[in-house]
């Protein structure tokens, strides 16, 4: 009997009971796994109950316990079994992983709004609570992580341009919340995917694994109409000023009730008088909310100045908000569609984020603002800095995503968002364009601050 008909579809969440009792709200607990419609165990144990795939086989029964590291053109591999309807469905879903010869069990989501429609797809993986995901060597490490992200660079053909904006985010400030990111390869139910680029999933586990608060708030700006203005994208009123927001953690999860904070904090944007603006923002928000400005400038993140982005607050009265960057192959010449930059441009990006210009229009924050930018382009973000990292990555992946460009190149080339174009690259042009368009970017913008 096909799996589908036997078990329903695999959803998540799955919920173990301290009895070890399941719940889920498919078939009241029981989930089944692909292969063959067996039930799968809901104890703390990482094993799977009925067969393995021959790679799960492998390191199971290996008697010297985690067989040696599994990697391909020096970059480790991810070896996904999922669901084969996984494409066409909602949610999470059972999976297995074998990674660095230990096979695991977890749950798996396809993630991205534009990526959704990538012939290469993103996921999102999701770990128990007693079997974390752990890479200590790479990206700073990866230890104890509930959530990964593997990120499809379809749409970057330097497959580098999230790694390298989140490395300088993390280099611009030792108090920033760092994104970690590392490059893998991807294989799904045996079959060649391709290069990755894997990242910290933003929710409340990571921010409690950076020391802060895990039931603290976080909200996503989905959508543009997060710019802290009372109008929204098309200029018309809004209804209510969470718009664009989404709550991803704390309390209340859901209802109107729980927006009242980022209600209150883009009150405080529109609201507020001059003097009452410099003097108090600092005690709303962390200098991150500066930084967000520089950052977004210096790479021209267009795709992340309003929506694509994270914000936290612990709980408390004394909670201040704090930035976090997100989806960043907008950035350093392109945008979403691939589409070139002129690096010469200097947006300022105040008509789509109004925080951005209450910050600008004081001419005390301005000129600390430019300050501060200056620094950053002498020191930790200079030219040679950034010019080296690419140079450093390329290294790092050129075998891997000069096999990805062969297996994609003719679906890269053909996909409808942007087929009209006429200046395609390959991997290694793609790699000289980022150094040309860094170099230029980086003198302009030092002859362009005063």
């Amino acid at each position: 009997m096909p799996w589908r008909a036997a078990c329903g579809v695999w959803h998540h969440p799955l919920a173990c009971a301290p009895d070890g009792g399941c719940m889920s709200r498919v078939a009241r607990g029981l989930l089944c796994l692909a292969a063959g419609g067996l039930l799968l165990s809901c104890s703390s144990s990482t094993e799977w109950i009925g067969p393995l795939p021959a790679e799960c086989q492998e390191f199971a029964q290996a008697e010297s316990g985690p067989a040696t590291h599994v990697e391909e053109d020096g970059l480790p591999v991810f070896n996904l079994f999922i669901s084969e309807s996984l494409p066409d469905e909602e949610g999470y879903f059972v999976a297995r992983l074998v990674y660095r010869g230990r096979c695991q069990r977890l749950w798996v989501r396809l993630r991205g709004n534009t990526s959704h429609f990538f012939p290469k797809r993103s996921y999102t993986l999701d770990f128990p609570k007693d079997a974390p995901f752990d890479e200590p060597l790479l990206g700073g490490g990866f230890t104890g992580r509930r959530k990964v992200v593997l990120i499809s660079p379809f749409n970057d053909n330097s497959y580098m341009r999230h790694r390298l904006a989140f490395t300088l985010w993390n280099r611009m400030s030792p108090g920033h919340i760092p994104v970690k990111t590392y490059s893998a390869v991807v294989y799904v139910n045996g079959s060649y995917v391709g290069l990755y680029t894997v990242a910290d999933h933003l929710d409340k586990h990571l921010m409690a694994a950076q020391g802060l608060d895990g039931e603290g708030e976080l909200f996503k700006a989905s959508g543009d109409d997060a710019n802290f203005s009372h109008l929204d994208v098309e200029g018309r009123p809004k209804r209510d000023l969470k718009q664009g927001f989404e709550k991803r953690a704390g309390r209340p999860e859901s209802g109107s009730e729980a927006y009242d904070s980022i209600r209150a904090f883009t009150a405080f944007v529109i609201d507020s008088s001059p003097e009452r603006f410099q003097v108090e923002r600092h005690a709303w928000m962390t200098h991150e909310y500066e930084d967000w400005w520089i950052f977004s400038t210096l790479i021209v993140a267009n795709d992340s100045v309003s929506k694509n982005a994270y914000h936290y607050r612990a709980p408390g009265p004394g909670g201040r908000w704090r930035y976090i960057p997100w989806d960043l192959d907008t950035s350093f010449g392109q945008n979403w569609d691939t589409r070139r930059n002129d690096p010469r441009e200097h947006p300022h990006f105040t008509t789509r984020n109004h925080l951005f210009a209450r910050m600008l229009e004081d001419p005390s924050i301005a000129a600390s603002l430019r300050e501060r930018y200056r620094v950053l382009l002498q020191g930790e973000l200079r030219a040679e800095v950034v010019l080296g990292l690419i140079d450093e990555y390329a290294r790092e992946v050129a075998a891997a995503a000069r096999r990805d460009e062969v297996r994609w190149r003719e679906d890269y080339l053909s996909f409808f968002r942007w087929k009209t174009r006429t200046d395609f690259t390959t991997f290694d042009e793609e790699v000289e364009y980022l150094r040309w368009w860094v170099q230029l970017r980086w003198g302009t913008l030092e002859q362009q601050l005063p």
